[in-house]
């Protein structure tokens, strides 16, 4: 695959990031584990207005390998929500401890050559860190962050393999998963042999994207990856499971080391593409209501569109629909009641349409909000003049 302009835009972009050593990403927070009887430490990163909005409620990111990931991944959906391709999200950036005990399902001393490891010693504890993950961690988070109950995880390489061990178990808070080269070689390919133990019932409301590496000669061990990945893909797939929902995506000239950021990009545009309404500034403020409304149906959650993004396109339908436009800056100040931007475009529109009484109550709304505004002070003396 080709490395497009984008992904060397957001090459360059970590690199000055992480030259930048004055620049934090994320506010740092822990919980105690009952379960791991230890503390776990993770970052959140909140979407820019989340402060803003208070009724507003996001989807959450769970991202393993937290502290390695944290850049590449806050910068691709920071750069992907603001264009609208995928929901504005809350991420929780979790950082290891026992990476090789935690993201492992199954015991073995083995390593993918098939040689005794003496570093594989603790392995076996991901059943703990999956129960830590959705009985600790994701209450937690719903507890003090204004979620919508949409759930997805984010792993790589021995994360990926624990990602995928949850995709196919029946109790699970999570919804979709985005695993970047998986290592589903892990002992002896268990989590294929698990796939074939599973009902299509247990996964028909999850969505997985899966990535896959180079197949080059030199190593073994990537032929033996990809070999694991197309047997997993393959089995879920036989399942009848619809086809929407599941992908595997293999990248020729990308390694192990640098599948992430195509992986990161393409996983998210698959797992919310129907989030994307292509042609948006040429539709209709029906089209546009409605697309919202049947992608919040689709996946049992409730996804509110940027606020931005409603007012570009009602300023595209006053020239073209002034009642469609009404209809946009209407569903902004529903979905954003507290935001003075939403109430001012909703009043001016009121009073561009002769609607006066209407146009002086939004103004004073605003001034609810913000009692020494100006402009919603001079607008109503006008019109009630």
């Amino acid at each position: 695959m080709k490395i497009t302009g984008f992904f060397l835009m957001l090459f360059c972009l970590t690199i000055t990031s992480i030259s930048a050593q004055d620049i934090e990403i994320g506010k740092k927070d822990s919980i105690y584990s009952k379960l791991l009887q230890e503390i776990r430490h993770f970052k959140i990163v909140l979407p820019n207005d989340y402060q803003q909005y208070s009724k507003i409620k996001y989807p959450v990111v769970y991202v393993l390998d937290g502290d390695f990931l944290i850049q590449s991944t806050s910068g691709i959906i920071e750069y992907m929500s603001k264009t609208g391709q995928i929901p504005e999200m809350i991420q929780v950036y979790i950082s290891n401890t026992d990476r090789t005990r935690d993201f492992t399902p199954t015991h073995t001393d083995k390593n993918y050559e098939g040689e005794k490891d003496p570093s594989l010693e603790k392995s076996g504890g991901g059943k703990n860190f999956l129960d830590f993950l959705n009985t600790e961690l994701i209450p937690y988070i719903d507890n003090n962050y204004q979620t919508n109950s949409f759930n997805l995880l984010i792993g790589r390489s021995l994360a990926g393999l624990i990602g995928g061990f949850d995709y196919l178990q029946e109790r699970t808070n999570l919804n979709s998963y985005l695993l970047i080269d998986p290592s589903f070689w892990w002992d002896e390919q268990m989590i294929g042999e698990l796939v074939e133990k599973v009902s299509s019932k247990t996964l028909q409301n999850k969505k997985i994207y899966v990535s896959s590496s180079d197949n080059f000669e030199f190593s073994n061990y990537i032929e033996k990856m990809r070999a694991c990945q197309v047997s997993f893909f393959e089995k879920v797939k036989n399942l009848n499971i619809d086809h929407t929902k599941i992908k595997l995506e293999i990248f020729e000239q990308n390694t192990h080391g640098t599948v992430t950021i195509p992986s990161l990009y393409n996983g998210l545009v698959f797992l919310f593409g129907d989030f994307f309404l292509t042609g948006m500034k040429y539709r209709s403020a029906d089209e546009i209501i409605n697309h919202f409304k049947r992608f919040s149906e689709n996946n049992g959650a409730e996804f509110t569109p940027l606020e931005g993004m409603i007012n570009w396109l009602a300023s595209i339908q006053n020239d073209q629909d002034k009642s469609g436009a009404l209809q946009l800056y209407e569903l902004n100040a529903v979905n954003y009641p507290e935001s003075i931007n939403a109430r001012l475009n909703l009043a001016e529109n009121y009073e561009r349409l002769d609607m006066t009484k209407k146009a002086i109550e939004e103004y004073e709304r605003v001034l609810k909000i913000d009692t020494e505004n100006i402009k919603a002070i001079e607008k109503i003396k006008t019109l009630r003049e």
